[in-house]
């Protein structure tokens, strides 16, 4: 009964899910809940990552004696710094120990089972990272709106930028901004108010699905913002390569989409993960992969 236990974390910037294992890796639990990114406030991230464990927890039937035994793995988006790593490193937490890895690190860990490969990610950000001998080479993932091209917060931005322009008359007119305008009730001062909110990246993602959706229908404006995104994702793709990657997932809620728009030349490469990024969370914990609090 005192074995360790292992609880993996994938805190992305729109859901956060926590996964429980004990010794042998066997599944105890699992929990969900909203945004686990340090940049949208560390106590609502922190809130919303003790809330996924707890969830985990709750259905393994532990009691609070036992959170000494959890060894927690933490993949977050926007930890890639110091700044926002040693925030998160501060909070307090009733486990045996923590480790800490950005997202795209656990999700590399997790598509490799902890073996050499490379990862890029394309969700409500981007990041491509390569993992070789256990070191990793980290491309972009900067944050949105610099950074993370090709993933649906800086889509969704083209898209309310091509509409918006569309509205005032200096840009070309489609269904796709004609639908996004509705939505503005055709005002640019809603738009405005809009950005007056200083709005989260996943509420620029929300209107991705409708670029490919209208991209599918031979929408011209909808297909020039496919392809420039998918432009970025080929350049992510040739400095994974470039960098001794031979084998490449993609993953996120946006790259089945953008897959459908890349070269075929990359099929070669590309190859479907082993696990999910809560498993290589898992294996972080275990394995003490990361800058850890104890």
């Amino acid at each position: 009964m005192n074995s360790s236990l292992y609880l993996g974390v994938d805190g992305g910037g729109t859901h956060c899910r926590a996964r429980l294992v004990n010794s042998d890796g066997c599944f105890l639990g699992e929990g969900v809940s909203g945004s686990a990114n340090p940049r949208i406030g560390i106590q609502a991230a922190w809130q919303n990552i003790m809330d996924a464990c707890q969830q985990a927890c709750d259905q393994a039937d532990l009691k609070e004696s036992d959170y000494s035994r959890v060894h927690l793995g933490l993949g977050l988006a926007g930890a890639n710094q110091a700044l926002e790593q040693d925030i998160v490193l501060s909070q307090v937490h009733p486990f045996a120990a923590v480790y800490l890895l950005s997202d795209a690190h656990t999700a590399c860990l997790g598509a490799f089972s902890g073996k050499n490969g490379a990862l890029l990610i394309f969700g409500t950000g981007s990041c491509g990272l390569n993992y070789h001998d256990g070191e990793f080479d980290v491309i972009g993932g900067w944050g949105f709106p610099v950074s993370d091209q090709g993933s649906g917060a800086r889509i969704g931005l083209s898209a309310l930028e091509a509409s918006l322009a569309a509205l005032d008359g200096i840009g070309r007119e489609s269904s796709l901004t004609q639908e996004i305008n509705q939505m503005f009730a055709d005002d640019a001062s809603q738009y405005v108010l809009f950005l007056n909110r200083q709005p989260l990246p996943r509420e620029y993602g929300v209107y991705a699905p409708l670029v490919f959706k209208h991209a599918a229908n031979g929408d011209e404006v909808a297909l020039a913002i496919v392809q420039e995104h998918s432009l970025w994702a080929s350049r992510y793709l040739d400095c994974l390569l470039a960098k001794g990657a031979e084998k490449v997932v993609l993953t996120g809620g946006v790259s089945d989409a953008l897959k459908a728009y890349l070269p075929k030349t990359y099929l070669n490469n590309l190859v479907e993960a082993e696990g999910d990024a809560m498993d290589g969370a898992i294996y972080m914990a275990r394995h003490k992969i990361g800058r850890s609090a104890v």
